[in-house]
């Protein structure tokens, strides 16, 4: 069974990851390490997006994602900046969680 997730859930990961978290993640993907779901710090959320783009933000300085995530009823959802990116696309960490594209 599929679980539907609210507005609500994603209206809690609004706020960035602890830095400190974030950077010991950001250190091992520029290291060249392939993640997978299960070696994730479960303090990172983790989400799939089905369409996404590109996202330039206001200062035009930074990338973020935006498009229709798995399993939520949102009709669309803008991450925090792009911290690193899957050179083949499969995978990105922003500031606020985990996607897998």
């Amino acid at each position: 069974m599929t679980q539907i997730l609210k507005r609500e859930t994603f209206a809690m990961i609004s706020s960035p990851v602890p830095p400190e978290i974030l950077e010991r993640l950001l250190e091992r993907l520029q290291s060249g390490w392939q993640p997978r779901r299960d070696e994730i710090d479960m303090r990172i959320p983790q989400f799939e997006f089905a369409r996404w783009a590109f996202l330039p933000d206001e200062t035009r300085q930074t990338m973020r994602l935006s498009g229709r995530l798995l399993g939520s009823d949102l009709d669309s959802w803008t991450t925090l900046q792009v911290r690193w990116i899957d050179p083949d696309l499969r995978w990105a960490l922003c500031s606020d969680a985990f996607y897998w594209l």
